[in-house]
């Protein structure tokens, strides 16, 4: 038989090695993922903002009625389909020059905070599919608030919305669609 103090100590180091074990990203449901946003544009128009979302799943996932919810709002059209591992993107003017020939969706309404906040992509049964809480401090990069970068993920394949999975574009403009 184990002395009291023994079991007592092999508690303690079993709690201590669970304490260790770091906690699982919470991503929503990761089907549909926030990619890149252009937040705060170099030029400071309001109508050069979007949001480019990427569909993690292998499949076309229909988007009907999915909404952005946040300092954005936008309600996806009937029959609206996100292509298996492909982008769909939404603009503040979808027929802005920069985003010609790019496919985007929209307008939305509202805007973008260019100091940060939280955008949700909601389905049509009212579940959070995704959730980015971009800031313009801390371990955000800088190059994406006014710069004329684009917040970017590192890996596109991940669900990860920490500051340590985004980067700020490499060009101008960023990459819509």
């Amino acid at each position: 038989m184990k002395s009291p103090y023994a079991l007592r100590t092999r508690a303690l180091l079993t709690l201590a090695c669970i304490a260790l074990i770091p906690a699982p990203v919470q991503a929503g449901d990761s089907v549909i993922v926030f990619n890149e946003v252009h937040y705060h544009p170099a030029d400071e128009e309001n109508n050069t903002e979007w949001i480019e979302l990427r569909s993690l799943m292998g499949v076309n996932i229909d988007v009907s009625n999915w909404e952005l919810r946040g300092g954005v709002n936008y309600r996806f059209a009937e029959g609206t389909i996100v292509p298996g591992r492909g982008f769909l993107l939404v603009a503040a003017d979808p027929a802005h020059p920069s985003l010609a020939g790019r496919g985007a969706l929209g307008p939305f309404t509202g805007r973008l905070a260019n100091n940060g906040e939280t955008i949700r992509l909601v389905n049509n049964s009212a579940r959070t599919m995704d959730e980015l809480s971009y800031g313009d401090e801390g371990d955000w990069p800088v190059g994406a608030d006014g710069l004329g970068s684009t917040l970017s993920k590192r890996n596109e394949n991940s669900a990860d919305s920490r500051p340590s999975n985004w980067l700020a574009s490499p060009g101008q403009g960023g990459t819509p669609g």
